[in-house]
């Protein structure tokens, strides 16, 4: 298993995830391009041999935003966990001190998995938790 962080000589994954995402939870990419990117702190792509697994991002907008998606037929296996401690853990080198998230309220699985790595909900938006982990 590979944790490739995007960059211009490997950006392919991230297109090639970007076409492969199954996921009406993970709609980050409907409204934006590729190029948003330049303001990620950090974007990585999960792959095992030659399959793209998961996807994520933290962003800089006002605050630090995570973004994390696996694919659907991954889900289940252990993969968000790899993701967001390799993000957690490079946050923490930044010395990055909170992180927030946007979920929508019927995504009751990843709920589960932030509130299980000390996120908490902040504010409630008629279909949208927001949520914060502070490190």
């Amino acid at each position: 298993m590979n944790i490739n962080i995007i960059n211009k000589d490997n950006i392919y994954l991230l297109k090639k995830f970007i076409k492969l995402n199954d996921s009406n939870f993970f709609r980050y990419y409907h409204s934006r391009t590729i190029d948003v990117i330049r303001n990620h702190i950090v974007t990585i792509v999960l792959t095992l041999k030659d399959n793209i697994i998961g996807y994520g991002h933290l962003d800089f907008e006002k605050k630090i935003w995570l973004g994390i998606c696996v694919l659907q037929k991954y889900r289940g296996k252990g993969y968000s966990k790899i993701i967001l401690e390799f993000l957690f853990d490079y946050a923490s080198k930044k010395n990055i001190k909170e992180i927030n998230l946007s979920l929508d309220k019927n995504n009751i699985i990843a709920k589960y998995i932030y509130e299980k790595y000390d996120f908490k909900i902040i504010e409630v938006k008629k279909t949208i938790y927001y949520m914060k982990k502070i490190l």
